[in-house]
Parts: C-alpha cells; sequence; structure tokens
C-alpha cells in the first residue's frame, strides 16, 4: 500500500504531518462505511474492499466503483459524500482527520499533488467505464471487469503475482456478489451467469464454485473485452 497511496509522493517530513493528523478504524464485512448525503469522509484503505453505490429515487442502486488498498475515499473536502461507501471484505482504513487534511494541503506542496493526480486517476476510470457502459456488448463488459479485477489484485501487491497485469494461471476472486457484478456493469443476472459461463466454454476462464476465478489464458480474455 505504502508505495501507491496517497503518502507515496510525500517527503519524509510531510509523511510525518500527515500521519499526525490521521487514525485507523476497522470496519468488517457488510459494514456501511458512509452513506451517500452524509458528510465525507477523507481515507485511503489499508485492507479489504469496498464498493461505492449512489441511490436512485425508486430504491435501486448502481455499484459506481470496486475500491481496493492504497484507493481513496474521498468526497468534496468541505461537504457531503457523493456515494455510499460499504465494505464487502473486512476493511482497514487510515482516517484523515478533514480540518486537519485541509490545512496540510494548504502546507504541503507535495501532498496538493498527490491528491490532483488522485482526481485524475478517477476522472479517466470515470471516462473508461462510460465507455464500457455506453459501447460495449455483455460479453466485453464482463471480460473488462474480470481483467480489471485481476490487474487490481497484483497491483495491490498480490504475493504469488507481483506484475503490473493479469498473467495466465493467476486465481483470484471476486469480492462481490453476481448481483453487484450486475449492477456494476449494467447488466442482469442471468446475463451475468451466462457471460461467465461463455467466458469458461471459450478457455478465457475457469470457475470454482461462485466466487474463485481462474485466468487459463489471459491473450484470450483480453481479446473478448475488446
Amino acid at each position: 500500500m505504502r508505495s501507491r497511496a496517497l503518502c507515496s509522493a510525500l517527503s519524509p517530513s510531510e509523511l510525518t504531518a500527515l500521519n499526525n493528523a490521521s487514525r485507523f478504524r476497522t470496519f468488517t464485512e457488510g459494514q456501511t462505511i458512509v452513506t451517500e448525503g452524509d458528510p465525507s469522509i477523507i481515507a485511503n484503505i489499508a485492507s479489504g474492499i469496498c464498493i461505492e453505490k449512489k441511490a436512485m429515487a425508486d430504491g435501486r442502486e448502481q455499484i459506481v466503483s470496486v475500491l481496493f488498498p492504497a484507493d481513496f475515499i474521498s468526497g468534496e473536502l468541505d461537504g457531503v459524500s457523493d456515494t455510499t461507501v460499504q465494505a464487502v471484505s473486512d476493511v482497514k482504513l487510515c482516517y484523515h482527520d478533514r480540518a486537519g487534511f485541509q490545512r496540510l494541503l494548504g502546507e504541503h506542496a507535495g501532498l496538493q499533488r498527490a491528491y490532483l493526480a488522485h482526481a485524475r486517476h478517477e476522472l479517466a476510470n470515470a471516462r473508461e467505464w462510460m465507455l464500457l457502459l455506453g459501447q460495449k456488448t455483455a460479453e466485453e463488459r464482463v471480460a473488462t471487469f474480470l481483467l480489471r479485477l485481476a490487474t487490481r489484485y497484483t497491483d495491490a501487491g498480490c504475493r504469488h503475482y507481483p506484475l503490473e497485469t493479469a498473467v495466465d494461471g493467476m486465481v483470484f476472486e471476486i469480492p462481490i456478489t453476481r448481483a453487484q457484478i450486475a449492477s456494476y456493469t449494467g447488466l442482469t443476472i442471468e446475463t451475468v451467469s451466462r457471460k461467465f459461463r461463455t467466458l469458461s466454454d471459450q478457455g478465457a476462464i475457469a470457475l470454482d464454485g461462485t466466487r474463485a476465478v481462474r485466468i487459463t489464458n489471459v491473450a484470450r480474455l483480453r481479446l473478448l473485452s475488446e
């Protein structure tokens, strides 16, 4: 996490100042960390996986992102959270005091640059996912989801696969349910399950139960995602 989180761009003195304004909090699987419309929080994920989701007026929910260790949780620095963040595993967060964080932003150029880089990265992710939802087929969406998930696991430092990309033979757990995958990819649960089987039949992945996935041919999976 240290090499990828917001604090990775800080000098030792800036890191000390940030640590002095931070504390750790833990959440159990299924627990809501912050609710849409509540005062925003500022935190890095130290361990575990979260989802961000938005609610519609009729009660439906749309998952907008899956967050891994080193990812940053924040809304408006002086406003409210625009998403609900929920733990999908046991989660440990490094919480930053909001007033202290704003003060540090004004005092430390390194933290300003890191925070801006985070915002640019989030914008790029949002644009990429807009392309997926607007143009890709159901099969391409599910293949892209699996590739992104595998890459995030390697980015997060999986000890067996410390690479910057997915690899043949890689095994990982899908951290969310089929219903949540459907929400994230804009598909139905039945379509998600059917496309998982299709990707398996085409030799790109192998399924072990409902959560474990093994990439059997990463080149084929990448081709199917495009």
